[in-house]
């Protein structure tokens, strides 16, 4: 008796192994945030250390390196999709402070990723690169932002070589080296950053931030 349960119990174990997500297709974890996401803020990259290298391809196919955003100004890099609720709030803020402190020689980029949340998606998630891309097209176009969008590949390389949250950002030196790093983009922040670190005075209690201020 004791037998036969015990070989019950490893058929049950085998069918419910089968019958699971991840046996269903390679591509799964494309299409669920869960799969390769850390539960918390991997401890690499750290601040001081430099930013790993990439090259990636924009909306439009045209190749850009991290590289050509260095050696003037500091640079923010910002990462989200258009399933995520916080890149739909931050995105529209990191593009008025990318105009904000042009000046400044600061610059914003942002990189398109795996869907944080597919499934609240109005279309179907992305199956393919293309598709990542035309979807990264048109969330640019849906929030009026004039910022610069680079893909990364299907395989999320860059993505995970920052550390994989869904929506981090990093401020960068002019050298690449890593400043402040951000478990979600906060332009408020990183503005109060790049205060400190141009001593650019803070705006007053009642006054709005304006392009004029920042010399």
């Amino acid at each position: 008796m004791p037998a036969r349960r015990l070989l019950s119990t490893l058929c049950i174990l085998v069918l419910l192994a089968a019958g699971s997500p991840r046996a269903a297709g390679e591509n799964t974890s494309h299409f669920h945030a869960a799969p390769g996401v850390p539960e918390k803020f991997p401890e690499h990259p750290a601040v001081g250390e430099t930013a790993p290298d990439f090259a990636l391809q924009d909306t439009d196919g045209k190749p850009l390196a991290l590289g050509e955003y260095l050696g003037r100004g500091y640079l923010v890099l910002a990462f989200g999709s258009a399933s995520s609720a916080n890149f739909r709030k931050s995105a529209p803020e990191l593009d008025r402070l990318a105009r904000n402190w042009e000046r400044m020689e600061v610059k914003v980029l942002l990189i398109y990723t795996r869907e944080a949340h597919p499934a609240t998606l109005r279309e179907k998630a992305p199956k393919s690169y293309r598709d990542r891309t035309q979807l990264a097209r048109q969330i640019r176009k849906d929030l009026k932002i004039n910022l610069k969008i680079l893909v990364d590949g299907w395989d999320d390389e860059v993505h995970r070589s920052y550390g994989a949250m869904p929506d981090a950002a990093f401020l960068l030196d002019p050298k690449g080296v890593i400043l402040v790093r951000q478990l979600q983009a906060r332009a408020p922040a990183l503005e109060h950053q790049l205060r400190l670190l141009l001593s650019v005075p803070e705006p007053g209690p009642q006054e709005r931030p304006r392009k004029e201020e920042i010399r």
